[in-house]
C-alpha cells in the first residue's frame, strides 16, 4: 500500500500528446480535448485557450497532485483489461474520468469498451455527450444515467444547477435533518401551497442553495426531487466491471457499504475520492476487512509526503484492487 516508488514509471508506455489544439479547448497528456466552457467557472477563458500547437508532459506528483492517482488508475485498469472493457463513473460531472480512462485504454490496450456515467445534473449529461463526441466516442453507444446514486431507489432531494461545479451531493440535502429544515423554511415563509404545487407538478421545492459559498462565481442550484439508482442497478447488467470511479461528495458512505458482496463479485478496481476523514477511514477499513488489496490510501484535507514528491489533497484517495478478479 502507498508504495509510490514502485509507480515511478507508470506512465512510461504513453507518449504524451503533442499537436494542434482547436481554439477553445484544453488538452491533456493522453490527447483528451476538453471544451474550455466546462472549466470557465474556474477561471478558464475559452477565448484565449487552444488555437496553437501544444506539447504536453506526462503527469508528475508536482503537476497533477490528486489527479495523478486518477490517471494512474486509468493506466492500471487498462493494463488489466481483457477482451472488453467496462468503466463506471459515479458523479460523472462532464465525463472527464470516463473519457480519460477510454483514451488511456486505446493507447495501451485497445479493445471495445462500454462507458457508464451516472450523473443527476441534466446539464452535465449534455456536456458528457459533447465531451464524448469531441473525443471520438459515440455517446449513444454508452450508458448515460441521469439519476442520483444512493443506497436505495427512493427519490432523493438533490441540488440541480451549476453544471461543471462538481459540488452537488444528496448526502447533505437528503438526510432527515435537511428535509426537516426545508419543511420548516417552507412553512415559515408562507409558501406551503406553492411548494406543494411545485413538488407535485415539477419535482421542485423552490429552495435555492449556493453550492460554493463565498465564491466569486454564482454556483446556485435548486433543491429538486430526482430519481436514484443503486450500485446493484448499475452493476447488474455486467459480468465484470474493469474500473469503477467515484466522486460523489460524501455520498460514498451511503452508496458502497450495502453492496460489498456485489462489488467483490463483479468489480476489478475501484478509485474513490473520499470526503471527510471519518468517511475515508470507514471505507478503507471496510474494503481491507473484505479482502481487497489497498493500493493507494491517503486521507483528505492533508499534505502528504511520498517518494514521488509532496502533494496536497482536498478529496481523499482510496484505490483498491479485487484479488479475486
Amino acid at each position: 500500500m502507498n508504495d509510490l516508488k514502485g509507480y515511478a514509471n507508470i506512465f512510461g508506455d504513453i507518449k504524451p500528446f503533442a499537436g494542434e489544439v482547436p481554439r477553445g479547448y484544453l488538452v491533456d497528456f493522453v490527447g483528451t480535448l476538453t471544451d474550455a466552457d466546462f472549466r470557465s467557472m474556474w477561471g478558464v477563458d475559452p477565448k484565449t485557450t487552444g488555437g496553437s500547437v501544444v506539447e504536453t508532459q506526462l503527469p508528475t506528483m508536482a503537476t497533477y497532485g490528486e489527479c495523478w492517482f486518477e490517471a494512474a488508475n486509468w493506466v492500471l485498469a487498462a493494463q488489466d483489461a481483457r477482451e472488453r472493457y467496462v468503466m463506471v463513473t459515479l458523479g460523472a460531472c462532464y465525463g472527464a474520468q470516463a473519457v480519460g480512462a477510454y483514451r488511456t485504454l486505446q493507447l495501451l490496450n485497445p479493445m471495445p469498451a462500454k462507458l457508464v456515467a451516472v450523473e443527476p445534473e441534466p446539464g452535465n449529461i449534455e456536456w458528457i455527450r459533447r465531451h464524448m463526441k469531441d473525443n471520438g466516442i459515440d455517446p449513444d453507444d454508452q450508458w448515460l444515467v441521469c439519476s442520483a446514486i444512493s443506497d436505495r431507489n427512493e427519490p432523493v432531494l438533490f441540488p440541480v444547477g451549476s453544471p461543471g461545479s462538481g459540488a452537488q451531493n444528496c448526502f447533505s440535502t437528503n438526510e432527515n435533518a435537511a428535509r426537516e429544515f426545508y419543511s420548516k423554511e417552507i412553512i415559515k415563509s408562507g409558501r406551503t401551497e406553492d411548494a406543494l404545487r411545485s413538488l407535485l407538478l415539477h419535482n421542485n421545492t423552490g429552495i435555492k442553495k449556493d453550492l460554493v459559498p463565498n465564491s466569486d462565481y454564482n454556483f446556485m442550484s435548486e433543491i429538486k426531487m430526482v430519481s436514484a439508482v443503486t450500485l446493484r442497478d448499475v452493476l447488474s447488467p455486467f459480468d465484470v466491471v474493469d474500473f469503477l470511479e467515484s466522486d460523489i461528495q460524501q455520498s460514498e458512505i451511503l452508496v458502497f457499504p450495502p453492496f460489498m458482496d456485489l462489488l467483490k463479485k463483479k468489480v476489478r478496481r475501484i478509485h474513490i475520492g473520499t470526503h471527510g476523514a471519518e468517511v475515508h477511514a470507514t471505507l478503507a477499513k471496510l474494503f481491507k476487512s473484505d479482502g481487497w488489496e489497498i493500493v493507494f490510501d491517503f486521507e483528505p484535507n492533508k499534505k502528504h509526503s511520498s517518494a514521488l514528491g509532496d502533494f496536497d489533497l482536498n478529496d481523499g484517495v482510496l484505490s483498491v484492487r479485487n484479488p479475486n478478479l
